[in-house]
């Protein structure tokens, strides 16, 4: 199914929403496609839909005129009425979702959204004016493309034909005064901002299985200090700060503990200052990679081909073990696809990314 023959007519609706993913990994895959809507509603008014924990990724991209906040006061009916109000208000005549819930679709037909357009996922396809057609083995495809493609899909059903690189990299932009508020952090903490840094982000929001061993990531840390001067900061968000201090507590040397100190938008700008992370599967990794910050990343039960951060700049670290990726947020057994990465495994992929001899 195509758009409508009133959108046809009118390639250019004078307002468009774009409801982004919910996780700040997936928002920060979906940025390839953001930048092509930027590009096709160059002369509409384009307004991003986004949770206050992610819409901080956003600030100063140029991939939108405005933000709408989703509410987190109240309970599910309040947010959702007052979400609808929101976006009712704007009277939008189309809507882009890039999350697959139905509630997604449910949100903007109930803002009065005249057109929804998105893949037809979890039973929505009904409340779809355009439903968007999966790519062949999408599934086996990175999540970037996932994005993408529905991208492609509306400019080749408005126009005709599309020019959009499915595999094109996210890319992240700093400002100097971000920064600058970062380097007042960092100084702020008792790190030497003049000094190469070494984040380290020891958590996984909601996901016990995602994590690497405390020990492992400390020893890590230890080494790569000793080796190569690296400062340790650990990262992570509020619920990621009793395993940030059990690191801490773990290490030889002191690191300043940011985890849950920090918005999105500071994350964005301290891993800037960077000159390497080490992390498990979580959103921190995607804003690094994507700012071309040398990034190393180990992965245990969750699928490495589609959802490891699309960048040059990024290595992965996994052993091949028979139950991953299982998707499970707690193992039932041993933890096997994470205790069989070694330090030296890490710090091996992280001398090949760097070419130095840590």
């Amino acid at each position: 199914m195509t758009l409508d023959a009133a959108t046809e007519r009118n390639l250019m609706p004078g307002s468009v929403l774009i409801r982004v993913p919910n996780w700040v990994g997936d928002a920060v895959m979906s940025v390839p496609a953001l930048r092509a809507f930027r590009r096709i509603f160059l002369r509409s008014k384009v307004t991003l839909l986004a949770r206050p924990s992610v819409a901080g990724l956003f600030e100063d991209e140029g991939l939108a005129d405005d933000t709408i906040l989703l509410s987190e006061a109240g309970g599910p009916i309040r947010r959702f009425l007052s979400d609808a109000g929101s976006i009712y208000r704007r009277r939008f005549e189309l809507a882009l979702l890039l999350p697959n819930s139905i509630g997604a679709a449910l949100l903007a037909r109930a803002g009065g959204v005249k057109r929804l357009a998105g893949y037809p996922t979890d039973g929505r396809g009904v409340l779809l004016d355009c439903a968007v057609p999966f790519e062949t083995d999408y599934r086996a495809r990175h999540q970037v493309r996932y994005y993408s493609n529905i991208a492609a899909h509306i400019e080749e059903s408005m126009t005709g034909s599309t020019q959009i690189d499915l595999d094109a990299q996210p890319e992240l932009h700093i400002k100097d005064e971000q920064v600058r508020g970062a380097i007042e952090l960092l100084e702020n903490c008792g790190v030497n901002p003049s000094r190469p840094l070494l984040a380290v982000n020891p958590g996984a929001t909601n996901s016990d299985a995602k994590r690497w061993l405390v020990e492992r990531f400390a020893e890590a840390a230890d080494r790569l200090h000793a080796s190569e001067g690296l400062q340790p900061v650990i990262v992570g968000t509020s619920s990621d700060r009793s395993i940030a201090e059990e690191v801490a507590a773990t290490m030889r040397t002191r690191p300043a503990i940011l985890a849950g100190r920090t918005t999105i938008t500071q994350v964005k700008a301290l891993l800037s200052c960077c000159s390497l992370l080490i992390s498990n599967d979580t959103g921190a990794a995607h804003i690094a990679a994507a700012l071309q910050v040398p990034t190393v990343v180990i992965f245990g039960p969750t699928e490495h081909h589609s959802t490891r951060p699309m960048s040059d700049k990024a290595a992965i670290v996994r052993r091949d073990v028979e139950c991953s990726p299982c998707m499970l947020r707690t193992c039932p057994i041993d933890h096997r696809c994470m205790t069989r990465v070694t330090v030296d495994d890490v710090l091996q992929t992280t001398k090949a990314l760097l070419g130095s001899d840590c």
